[in-house]
């Protein structure tokens, strides 16, 4: 549990808990009562998560004041054991009314999200382990999970300064924020409606939904002509990651042909053609008018060679 090393002087003159509550980055956590903490059921399965777990007890009871306890380790591992400690706590009947004043006075925050207009926020934790994470706030009414934002405070100098003491998250565990709604039920407000939804404009129209689908780079241009002199024709061309795809129909209105072709990628793997279909019929009917003309050529020669032998 991380605390200001400037301030510990400061719990010379008041309890131990009371100091550490009111250190810079702890306004979340709530004052353990003494007699749960002089219990030893309470605190079964601690004694392994801290060293020094007598010296840190007595510590944090008071028993030893804070002249016979200058090492900063041990004021470490007692801010350690009194997270753990306050995480038990806040689940009990007393922590819960403890921690009900704080969130009725908004003292964990409010929620960021504009929608919520002010809702007041409860500490959470992602994990339980100690130094696994910082601690979080879980706001109610739209059920996310946001960074708290940094606690501002007064330097000696006069001057507003930002806290850096990150709060572990052990210290108030997941269970605690939706033990408290459920036990405070009255507290649970209505869940943000439909209608209180963001809307992104741009020129006051709303964006459409499909203007953030990404299709690999994808760019469409389709062109359209029409008037022609045999007709319509369409085209359509895409490209993607170096590929091309090329779409072409024309369709001969005046002739009854029409003509196909199709293109896909840069390598020639598919392709497909149609030829029209009047210069196809115009292809096969010379080809079949050729062996007539032949035939012609014979006969005028043979004619010619008669002629010739009667002569």
């Amino acid at each position: 549990m991380a605390y200001h090393e400037d301030s510990s002087a400061s719990g010379q003159d008041e309890p131990w808990i009371q100091w550490f509550c009111s250190l810079k980055g702890h306004e979340m956590f709530c004052k353990v009562e003494r007699s749960y903490i002089e219990d030893g059921f309470n605190l079964y399965g601690l004694r392994a998560c801290v060293s020094n777990f007598s010296d840190c007890l007595d510590l944090i009871l008071d028993r030893i004041g804070p002249d016979d306890s200058d090492d900063s380790h041990l004021t470490q591992s007692a801010c350690t054991l009194y997270g753990l400690i306050h995480a038990r706590y806040i689940i009990t009947a007393h922590g819960l009314d403890a921690m009900y004043n704080k969130y009725a006075n908004k003292e964990f925050g409010t929620c960021p999200l504009i929608q919520c207009y002010g809702q007041p926020v409860l500490p959470v934790a992602l994990k339980d382990e100690m130094g696994a994470d910082t601690v979080k706030i879980f706001c109610p009414k739209c059920q996310n999970v946001y960074h708290p934002p940094p606690m501002r405070y007064r330097s000696s100098h006069g001057a507003a300064a930002l806290s850096s003491a990150a709060v572990d998250g052990a210290a108030f565990g997941t269970t605690f924020a939706h033990l408290f709604l459920m036990t405070f039920s009255n507290l649970v407000p209505d869940g943000l409606s439909p209608e209180s939804a963001y809307v992104p404009r741009v020129f006051g129209f709303r964006v459409h939904p499909s203007s953030r689908q990404r299709s690999g780079n994808t760019s469409t241009v389709t062109f359209a002509t029409s008037g022609m002199r045999r007709g319509g024709a369409a085209i359509t061309a895409s490209a993607a990651n170096g590929g091309g795809n090329v779409e072409a129909d024309a369709s001969n209105h005046a002739a009854g042909g029409a003509s196909k072709f199709s293109a896909t990628g840069n390598d020639g793997k598919a392709k497909s053609g149609k030829r029209d279909k009047r210069k196809s019929e115009d292809s096969g009917g010379s080809s079949k008018r050729r062996p007539k003309n032949n035939g012609d050529n014979e006969s005028n020669s043979s004619k010619k060679k008669k002629g010739d032998k009667r002569r």
